[in-house]
């Protein structure tokens, strides 16, 4: 007879009862009421104290772990299962005279398989089971390369630096080659590279000069206006020189913090500081 009670209640409340994608059960403050055998009003009550003199069912609540915000956030969002589970042990066992038999025989029938795999049944959720991703394939040495010059050789980086990015990647995707492409970079020496500054660089040079602040920005924004050099909307690199900057300037390649991603910058001869001192 209890047993048809109890199914009597499922029941009734099955429509107040939700199972998240992750398993995780939720019941309204009425459902969870019925299934206690004792009015939503009395666990409002009890919810409501947490903030001033908490119940014994406040602080039973409260000892594992849920905060007043979240009992105060339960009577309009639903009671979740772990919570009930408490709820229905104290209505069933620990109130005292307030104890029911409903909670009695629901914290019992439960026990065994725990209130939220029986919300999860009653609901008909099952475990979804993690599609495996796709493998992607490995490009060739000769996919790499192509692509490789098709951007970077395309912008007008030097040859031996597009060569340094194709080993670069040809070392990360191809382990087993990693020391032989080590050993063809360093082969791969750039003359002018010693030669060529930042714009903080030239920021330095120009403030002992002039006894003027020269922040890399300033180097910039003055590099824009004298026609050398333009922003770079894709932003890598930061900016792009024009045709007369071309003369003076150069694109370098460096690989980025965590050897995963490769940057360029634009660097220049110290012979662009005749211009800028000129004008400025």
């Amino acid at each position: 007879m209890a047993q048809l009670e109890i199914a009597d209640v499922v029941e009734q409340i099955r429509e107040e009862i939700e199972v998240d994608t992750q398993g995780r059960g939720k019941a309204s403050i009425r459902a969870t009421g019925r299934l206690a055998g004792v009015s939503d009003m009395a666990l409002r009550k009890a919810f409501n104290s947490a903030n001033l003199e908490p119940s014994e069912l406040a602080k039973k609540l409260i000892q594992q772990g849920f905060t007043c915000a979240n009992l105060n956030n339960w009577s309009t969002a639903g009671i979740p299962d772990i919570a009930i589970a408490i709820i229905l042990e104290y209505y069933g066992l620990d109130a005292g005279k307030n104890c029911t038999e409903q909670a009695k025989l629901a914290y019992k029938a439960f026990a065994t398989i725990g209130i939220r795999s029986w919300m999860q049944r009653i609901k008909g959720w099952e475990q979804q089971e993690q599609q495996p991703q796709p493998q992607l394939p490995i490009p060739s040495l000769e996919e790499i390369s192509t692509l490789l010059d098709l951007t970077l050789g395309k912008a007008g980086l030097e040859p031996k630096l597009v060569a340094g990015a194709k080993l670069n990647a040809i070392g990360k995707r191809y382990p087993h080659l990693l020391k032989e492409t080590e050993d063809a970079k360093s082969m791969l020496v750039v003359p002018v590279e010693n030669k060529l500054l930042t714009p903080k660089q030239l920021g330095e040079i120009l403030a002992e000069r002039t006894n003027e602040t020269w922040s890399s920005q300033r180097i910039n924004k003055l590099l824009i206006e004298q026609g050398f050099q333009v922003r770079n909307r894709d932003g890598n690199p930061d900016y792009l020189p024009t045709e007369k900057g071309k003369t003076c300037s150069q694109l370098t390649l460096n690989t980025a913090k965590g050897r995963d991603k490769t940057v360029q910058h634009l660097r220049w001869l110290e012979v662009v500081l005749e211009t800028i001192e000129t004008a400025s």
